[in-house]
């Protein structure tokens, strides 16, 4: 691993208003802190590790997150990509997954780590998270990984595999539908599948059309959602049942909606709600029959990762055969292609 420093490497870490790096002010409210030494003073491991910058994009809950937070980061860390060894971005829990996505599709051909990471409980409460949890996202941004990761409790997983299946544990992340790229122990070990430091040219390929909505099918939906949807959107997700079952009887028949929608230019991915597995929607008559009017099949992606690889597709065109072509293509390992 070659540093830019024969001493420490180099950090950035950027803030997004996330509960990982507040600390107590004078009355005691808990906000994010801008101060590096004082970080380093709460957490005195990571001037061990290496040369900590704090820089702060927003402070916000991350459920008030939007595309344009991504740009922000995506574009504040490509600007300064020589002047570090390795990136960390202080994210809150609930939208983690779908930044962590949007920075794996905008930056590509990465030469060294962007990690992203976050706690459970504040950082000065008891049984915080947030120490152990920034130390290792620090670890792992001096290792020799070279692509986006979450780095959360013992696991390392890749940006566009992270989905959050608990408000409670510790363990808040998995990895859906592929190993995760590394485990945390007293060592870090990671899976062959895992990138590593490269020559690389680092690409920033910001593009995104945010107009696309999300909808899970449920018993008795009706076709005018998606109707409407497909009036105002310039692409939609349809989380289906199973194997990428959608509603064909009758009332609630889906399929002329989804018909419509396409041939208005407006794409329409399905993906499971399943937590694990893929859309086979050639299986069940129920899921071909979208198949035939040219539903998107969004393979093993995670919804989340479904939504913001068609916002960043329909971001570089509009052709209906080139999005559903990009949709099916792996470009940084969200899903496996079908042979």
């Amino acid at each position: 691993m070659t540093l830019l420093s024969e001493s420490k490497p180099r950090i950035l870490l950027l803030t997004t208003g996330g509960t990982i790096t507040m600390l107590k002010s004078a009355n005691g409210a808990l906000q994010p802190c801008e101060d590096a030494d004082r970080l380093i003073k709460a957490i005195p491991e990571l001037s061990s590790l290496a040369e900590i910058e704090i820089l702060p994009i927003v402070n916000i809950d991350s459920s008030n997150f939007t595309p344009s937070v991504w740009l922000q980061i995506a574009k504040a860390i490509f600007q300064r990509m020589k002047d570090f060894d390795g990136f960390v971005v202080a994210h809150g829990t609930d939208t983690m997954c779908y930044t962590a996505s949007a920075l794996s599709f905008m930056l590509q051909e990465l030469n060294k780590p962007i990690v992203i990471t976050g706690a459970q409980v504040p950082l000065e409460e008891i049984g915080s998270d947030g120490r152990s949890n920034l130390i290792n996202a620090v670890r792992v941004a001096i290792s020799d990984l070279a692509e986006v990761a979450v780095v959360f409790g013992s696991q390392i997983i890749r940006g566009t595999r992270a989905k959050k299946m608990s408000a409670f544990d510790m363990q808040a992340f998995v990895s859906v539908n592929d190993n995760p790229l590394g485990k945390i122990g007293l060592s870090i070990k990671y899976d062959d599948s895992a990138h590593l430091r490269s020559k690389k040219k680092p690409l920033l390929r910001p593009f995104l059309n945010s107009n696309v909505a999300m909808i899970p099918v449920y018993p008795g939906i009706k076709p005018e959602i998606i109707e409407y949807l497909a009036k105002t959107h310039s692409g939609i997700i349809i989380e289906g049942y199973g194997a990428g079952n959608l509603p064909t009887d009758e009332n609630i028949n889906l399929i002329p909606a989804i018909k419509s929608a396409i041939e208005r230019k407006v794409p329409v991915v399905v993906c499971t709600q399943c937590i694990l597995g893929s859309t086979e929607m050639e299986l069940y008559q129920v899921g071909r029959a979208a198949l035939d009017v040219g539903a998107i099949p969004a393979m093993d992606m995670t919804p989340e990762t479904a939504m913001v690889k068609l916002m960043w597709v329909l971001g570089q065109t509009d052709d209906i055969e080139s999005i559903d072509s990009m949709m099916q293509k792996c470009f940084v390992g969200e899903l496996h292609e079908v042979k």
